[in-house]
């Protein structure tokens, strides 16, 4: 435990997903998250929403309702249920569809819960601009703004800069909406648990095999972690180049993304895999970092280097990432 927070898996070997989710779930009886882990993942997760809708049974014709939300695999509910905890227990957990649930936050007391979070612990991407628009459009609906027809265009306003902005029929109903201006967010790390919990939602951990002719098994083994985001956070990707001091940003096969990638198999050892035993990940991921991990001890005992031994990373990359949410 670290100044009242919980979040490692200390004495817990991650051999399979049954024994994680066994473990995992009698862990997440006793942990508390730090609140800037909280924020580090919905800074990758969350989304603030603003939705307007014809009402043909209300006055001004339009019906509004504010949504905070974190949509997750199923496999990570415990997660969820954390997070939930963490941000005041406000909130429902719902099916999102066959494999996704959702923490959906709706009522006014309760997304004020969720501003005194954001405003102690502040997101630091480019959704902390989403957030700040989300937080007026609140202000107006605790106003009753939103039952006038002026309310409404207000709140149309905001909606145009937050997210993929208007739909289509949005943009016809109101053509007089003037967007607000986004807020440019220029944010710096301020604690190692929002990176932990950043990770947790957009990390990447790899295994590369690719063929090898100089290679006496024919195959050269390599690691790799990895977060993509879009590109609007580039400055961010590049402060941890410093933050972590590792690795490299590389712009996205996609042109609106780019990537922070960490490769030397020093750095990986020396500094990525030792943060995130300190600042642990969570979810369904952690069995991805610990196979990872796994998987760094046998190349720093040559294992890649046999035939056995590359027969053994094979399995393990066979269930991670996607083959392991299925």
């Amino acid at each position: 435990m670290r100044d009242s927070y919980s979040v490692k898996f200390s004495g817990f070997k991650l051999v399979n997903s049954k024994i994680f989710k066994r473990n995992y779930s009698d862990l997440c009886q006793s942990l508390k998250l730090h609140p800037y882990y909280v924020t580090g993942f919905c800074d990758g997760e969350s989304s603030f929403i603003i939705s307007i809708r014809p009402n043909s049974k209300i006055k001004t014709g339009w019906s509004v309702e504010l949504i905070f939300e974190i949509c997750l695999h199923k496999k990570d509910l415990e997660l969820l249920k954390l997070i939930q905890q963490a941000l005041g227990g406000v909130g429902n957990i719902s099916k999102h569809s066959d494999k996704s649930i959702q923490l959906k936050v709706g009522s006014v007391k309760d997304l004020e819960l969720i501003v005194n979070h954001f405003d102690k612990y502040p997101l630091i991407t480019q959704k902390c601009a989403d957030y700040f628009l989300f937080k007026q459009a609140l202000e107006l609906v605790k106003n009753k703004k939103h039952l006038t027809l002026e309310g409404i265009q207000n709140l149309i306003n905001i909606k145009a800069s937050v997210n993929l902005g208007l739909s289509d029929k949005l943009k016809v109903a109101f053509p007089n909406t003037v967007p607000v201006s986004r807020p440019l967010i220029n944010e710096e790390i301020k604690d190692s648990n929002w990176l932990s919990g950043f990770i947790s939602a957009e990390g990447c951990f790899l295994i590369v095999i690719n063929p090898s002719k100089s290679n006496k098994i024919g195959s050269v083994v390599s690691l790799w972690f990895q977060i993509t985001q879009h590109s609007r956070d580039e400055k961010l990707l590049k402060s941890f180049i410093s933050y972590l001091g590792c690795g490299r940003y590389t712009p996205h096969s996609n042109r609106n993304a780019g990537n922070f990638i960490v490769q030397k198999f020093s750095d990986l050892d020396e500094k990525i895999i030792p943060f995130l035993k300190k600042y642990s990940i969570l979810g369904i991921k952690a069995l991805d970092f610990s196979d990872f991990c796994e998987v760094g001890e046998l190349i720093k005992n040559k294992a890649h280097l046999t035939t056995t031994g590359l027969e053994q990373i094979l399995t393990i990359k066979k269930r991670m990432n996607n083959n392991r949410i299925n």
